[in-house]
């Protein structure tokens, strides 16, 4: 199996998406809750069919397990009845630390070297947007008791999506590096518009922002990943 997706997957992965979005922003359950998990099924059914095409390489298992995580995550965020934020964010965490580790194994696997100024300038760029990010957002846990408990895995969590993100851009040489940047960018945005809506300021449009980038994230991550051959299989 060719590990770029068909115009069939794709277009059926871009019209739950967008059903998605219509049953988050209209409330209608159906849709909402059934699409929402859809999104990360499509990927795991695509990423497991590659990887069992692969020769089962490791960092495509440490990808699958990801996206496991975000599948779990994903249904914790869309219950509504009950705030299952905590739980979510510990499975997007789990996420980030297993895309980190897809990130790095392909730097590794593929004998790339870091260019260190370039890794400077990025790991500088990312710290910055992370720690203002978290100056903006300390005042509103500081000032609601409900939120303490949550600062420091919210610090964990920003320090972990940022690594994510750095260590995408060190993949610069290898095919598809530029998608796979973009989905951690868009990730980035996307959980930085989760907060804002949650801690700061409700958005308008919200659910459309929130999951248009999401998808568009993990589709670009994913397929990004399979497409470069990032792994190589098991010696």
């Amino acid at each position: 199996m060719s590990a770029k997706p068909t115009h069939i997957f794709t277009l059926t992965f871009a019209i739950v998406t967008l059903l998605e979005i219509v049953g988050d922003t209209l409330s209608i359950r159906i849709l909402h809750y059934g699409c929402k998990p859809l999104i990360m099924a499509l990927l795991l059914l695509y990423g497991w069919q590659c990887y069992r095409s692969m020769g089962a390489p490791m960092s495509i298992r440490w990808l699958l397990v990801g996206m496991v995580f975000a599948l779990a995550g994903d249904v914790f965020l869309m219950i509504q009845e009950v705030d299952l934020f905590a739980p979510g964010l510990g499975a997007f965490l789990v996420m980030q630390v297993c895309y980190s580790v897809v990130f790095w194994q392909s730097t590794r696997q593929n004998e790339l070297r870091s260019n260190r100024r370039s890794l400077l300038l990025n790991a500088t760029l990312f710290a910055l947007y992370s720690g203002t990010f978290l100056v903006v957002l300390k005042p509103t846990f500081d000032s609601n008791p409900s939120l303490t408990a949550l600062w420091w895995p919210v610090v964990f969590y920003v320090i972990c999506l940022s690594t994510m993100g750095l260590l995408s851009t060190q993949r610069r040489s290898l095919p598809y590096a530029g998608g796979v940047v973009m989905g951690a960018l868009l990730f980035i945005l996307s959980d930085s518009l989760i907060a804002i809506d949650k801690f700061l300021h409700p958005l308008s449009g919200a659910a459309f922002w929130i999951m248009s980038t999401y998808a568009a994230a993990q589709y670009l991550i994913v397929v990004g990943m399979l497409q470069s051959g990032a792994s190589v299989p098991e010696h």
